[in-house]
């Protein structure tokens, strides 16, 4: 039976996995990281790239996500929690699959410690891209792993139009091709960039397109800096104390054995790929915080794009610590092991900070839940002939409206609001009309030409939550 058991474990853990997902995917209506606008933009931008052809090749949307998630888009957002939950389960299966391919004792414990990665698991029930990217990164890892170079190539070569930091994963697997001396390789990298470069000249008319509506390719950012050591703390809510713990272990435990230069090559996989891809990753987002560049938030979500690799590198921790050799005691061992397992399947249940929180993770939020009550009064007054004016992109959902139809929607800036029209709706809010948008709620009301029809406001601990909806007199 054990045997049994040990020979389909990773199909046993998948199968786990679909059951809980279709479960959470069918109980839960929340968008992903308790209402974030990224979520629900990226959703809209797959949903209405079909009537768009445009939104195919926008930087910011990511033009390899849309391309795979707008099917899925079409059936509403949980069409886009779909998609990402099939990418999730093949992030689990190829994550195993490398540590079959490395070698690891219980491989089966890499993705097992994945899956309960609790902002990975939270953000698997999103329309984020940050799923995608690990999928990408791990498939590639696993592909070079076998020496199918040229697939992996050309996958990675579309890793940046799924994430821009694509191009920082790229050096890395570029540097180990060079080092592998398989150089023909490397100029396969340009690919990607190659095929959308073409495609997107005739949109854009601009062959480098591809590096000149970059968003984020500017030495500023709009939301400030913070310190060098910030990922070092965020890191700790992404993961949970017991990986954190296993993963600095299991960091020395690769670092040491890469200057111990055994009989193994001095790079390989686990110290260039995966300690490589995520060392790199994680101080290219430190230093982008740290100097208020690319327009960094210092989100700690960004790590999930990785969490394959920190994964890996929690399962050597956890190897060294309960298969070392100066342990003589075999219960010792289990004993170490076991705890650390029960700490890795149990904290994602406690009321720990870095845990699952249920009901804010998979629920909507509540300026969702407001917007909502604002959404339904809108609806019963609303005309055919209405056009709307708003910044924050959950409307577009609930008022069923093309989000990137200037017919009908327009975002709320100063000249949308000196160009208003008769019968126009304006939708105020306090977080992406004020403070991205920069339209304070003094501002908003001193239009003279506006009348307000209603207001709607709810208090979040310290945040007070408002929306007024407003209409040309």
């Amino acid at each position: 039976m054990l045997k049994k058991i040990k020979q389909n474990e990773i199909f046993i853990l998948l199968l786990f996995y679909t059951i809980v997902a279709t479960v959470i995917l069918f109980s839960f209506n929340g968008t992903g990281e308790n209402g974030s606008g990224d979520s629900i933009s990226h959703y809209l931008y797959a949903k209405y790239a079909i009537n768009n052809p445009a939104l195919f090749l926008d930087h910011w949307a990511k033009p390899v996500f849309v391309l795979l998630a707008f099917p899925f888009a079409q059936i509403g957002f949980i069409g886009i929690k779909l998609f990402n939950v099939i990418v999730t389960f093949f992030t689990l299966l190829y994550t195993y699959k490398l540590a079959v391919n490395l070698n690891l004792k219980h491989p089966i414990l890499a993705p097992l410690i994945l899956l309960f990665t609790p902002l990975f698991f939270a953000l698997t029930f999103s329309g984020l891209t940050e799923p995608l990217f690990a999928l990408f990164t791990i498939l590639s890892a696993y592909l070079f792993a076998k020496n199918k170079f040229l697939v992996g190539v050309i996958i990675l070569s579309f890793l940046p139009f799924v994430r821009s930091e694509g191009l920082i994963i790229i050096g890395v697997f570029a540097f180990y091709l060079l080092i592998k001396k398989q150089w023909k390789f490397i100029p396969l990298f340009t690919i990607g960039h190659l095929v959308y470069s073409f495609i997107g000249y005739f949109h854009y008319h601009d062959i480098l397109w591809v590096f000149n509506k970059i968003p984020y390719a500017k030495l500023s950012s709009t939301y400030g800096s913070g310190k060098i050591t910030h990922f070092v703390h965020q890191l700790f809510y992404v993961i949970g104390a017991p990986i954190y713990i296993l993963m600095v272990v299991g960091l020395l435990t690769i670092i040491v054995t890469f200057f111990k230069r055994t009989k193994k090559p001095f790079f390989n996989i686990s110290n260039t790929l995966i300690l490589g891809s995520f060392l790199s990753f994680f101080i290219a987002h430190s230093l982008f915080w740290y100097l208020g560049i690319f327009n960094s938030m210092g989100l700690k979500r960004v790590l999930i794009s990785v969490a394959p690799f920190i994964a890996l590198i929690a399962h050597y921790g956890l190897n060294l610590l309960s298969e070392n050799k100066l342990l003589k005691n075999n219960i010792l061992k289990t004993t170490i092991k076991t705890i650390f397992i029960a700490g890795v399947l149990i904290l994602p249940f406690t009321s720990n900070k870095a845990a699952i929180n249920w009901k804010h993770d998979f629920s909507l939020s509540d300026s969702q839940k407001l917007a909502n009550e604002c959404a339904s009064y809108i609806n019963s007054i609303k005309k055919s002939t209405n056009t709307f004016v708003f910044s924050d992109p959950y409307f577009s959902e609930l008022l069923n409206i093309n989000h990137f139809d200037k017919t009908i929607r327009r975002t709320l800036s100063n000249e949308s609001l000196d160009d208003i029209k008769p019968n126009d709706l304006v939708i105020w809010d306090s977080w992406f009309g004020f403070v991205e948008n920069g339209i304070s709620e003094d501002k908003i009301k001193s239009f003279t030409s506006l009348s307000i029809l209603k207001t709607f406001n709810h208090t979040e601990g310290n945040r007070e939550i408002k929306f007024i909806v407003l209409k040309k007199k």
